[in-house]
């Protein structure tokens, strides 16, 4: 079935699918439907651990998420019907994806690859701040720290806050201006990085389908640079979404959907979410067609994904992936620490380490200061969890839950303090792009620090 047979597929199920009310998809397709399948699966993750041990437990997580997905399906909100997938077309249509694509172009290009388990091969790294809010004459500075970084391979740009002196308003013009102008500005960071053909993703301000094919279009965004969109929690869509898909397919591009699903929500605590975020994976592959499937598990207060019980949730699921599919996943890095803390680097070198042996093929971030304080985020933070992620890939699960685990605990206390460090100004010099001496001086030390862990930073 070629791509745009297999589009036209899916928006027929969208308006053909089993008619239901929202709240009883949520409540009953959904909450019950993860409660029952993780009661069905004997589903039980070990508190004391953060990464995963437990193969068998990982193959559980698989089973019952593929049992979720096939029962629950997506529902679209502008059809009031859940798209179904039986599980025979879910188990073929995952044999069918991708496990490999090149991102980018010329000497910057690279290839992600699916990963197994303690795979000797690290992640693509991903720097950047990933949308977060970025004062219009610091986006070039702060893009170019983490582009200028030789260990980061593909980028992901900030968003502006307003354009033409305005606040940037979805589904308006203003929102087609500040979407052009984010492709223009990212071109321009790339250029004076060095680095004219690293891939991107984008477009990060354009919420709207209109604008977001708009800016895709303007003429600043290469062939082999992916086209992003966030799925609704939990496991629905709309038209808008489709639309970015339907564009994206018929251009050819590199498919980046994501589904972050949120910690304490409809799929509960830690098992709970590891299956849900597994069958949302999943959707992602069969309804959404990715390329590329990835996630940003959120923490309901503190909006992170660093917290001990949501990456315990995170390598269980990505494992249970890695065991039984070769999908591309990949994982968003959102810490509550910021610039100029340690927290920040703390968070990165546990974040990597979990997301490297849990077998996720590629690492977004950090995305600092859980990314909603402008500007609260730089290329240095970016290179200490590449460093991270590639160190990892020399120790077995064991090691890197050691490590993991004395991570956690220098800044797991500080987590309600809300550490956001300094702005981007604050930490590297805006004119040359470098980190100040008192910023690479704290890394030096927390890497130092890592290397006492046991961490191989020096090899």
């Amino acid at each position: 079935m070629n791509a745009t047979t297999r589009l036209v597929d899916i928006v027929n199920r969208s308006l053909d699918g089993p008619v239901v009310e929202e709240r009883t998809f949520d409540l009953t397709h959904v909450a019950q439907g993860v409660q029952q399948v993780v009661s069905d699966h004997g589903i039980k993750a070990n508190p004391d651990n953060i990464v995963n041990l437990d193969d068998d437990m990982a193959d559980r997580v698989w089973e019952a998420a593929v049992d979720l997905f096939a029962t629950c399906g997506v529902f679209s909100k502008d059809t009031g019907r859940v798209i179904m997938f039986d599980r025979d077309e879910i188990e073929q249509i995952v044999r069918d994806a991708p496990s490999e694509v090149t991102i980018g172009e010329g000497p910057d290009e690279r290839t992600e690859m699916s990963r197994t388990l303690d795979d000797p091969r690290p992640p693509l790294l991903m720097g950047g701040p990933i949308g977060s809010p970025t004062p219009n004459e610091l986006f070039v500075p702060i893009t170019r720290s983490y582009v200028q970084e030789p260990i980061v391979d593909v980028a992901c740009a900030p968003t502006l806050t307003t354009i033409a002196g305005q606040e940037v308003r979805t589904k308006s013009p203003l929102e087609i201006l500040a979407g052009w102008e984010e492709a223009k500005l990212t071109a321009e960071a790339r250029r004076l990085a060095g680095r004219p053909g690293i891939g991107t993703t984008g477009i990060m301000i354009s919420i709207s389908d209109l604008a977001n094919l708009s800016a895709t279009s303007s003429g600043y965004v290469l062939p082999r640079d992916m086209h992003t969109f966030g799925i609704i929690s939990e496991l629905k869509t709309n038209n808008e979404i489709f639309n970015k898909l339907a564009h994206t397919v018929l251009m050819g591009g590199i498919v980046d959907p994501f589904a972050n699903p949120i910690y304490g929500g409809l799929g509960g605590g830690v098992e709970g979410v590891a299956v849900l975020l597994t069958a949302e994976m999943i959707a992602l592959s069969v309804v959404f067609m990715a390329t590329c499937c990835g996630s940003s598990p959120t923490h309901p207060f503190h909006f992170h994904s660093t917290a001990p019980e949501i990456m315990r949730a995170t390598s269980l699921s990505f494992q249970a992936l890695a065991r039984n599919a070769r999908l591309l996943t990949n994982l968003t890095c959102s810490p509550v620490g910021g610039p100029g803390t340690k927290t920040v680097l703390y968070e990165a070198i546990a974040y990597a380490a979990m997301s490297t042996v849990s077998g996720a093929s590629r690492i977004l971030g950090p995305r600092s200061a859980t990314g909603v304080i402008a500007a609260h985020f730089s290329g240095l933070e970016a290179r200490l969890m590449g460093e991270a992620a590639h160190a990892a890939t020399k120790l077995t699960r064991k090691e890197a839950e050691a490590i993991v685990q004395t991570s956690v605990s220098k800044w797991e206390h500080l987590q309600d303090q809300q550490p956001y460090g300094l702005s981007f100004p604050e930490v590297y010099n805006v004119e040359t792009v470098q980190p100040t001496d008192e910023w690479l001086g704290m890394y030096e030390e927390v890497k130092e620090e890592a290397i006492g862990w046991g961490l191989p930073l020096d090899s």
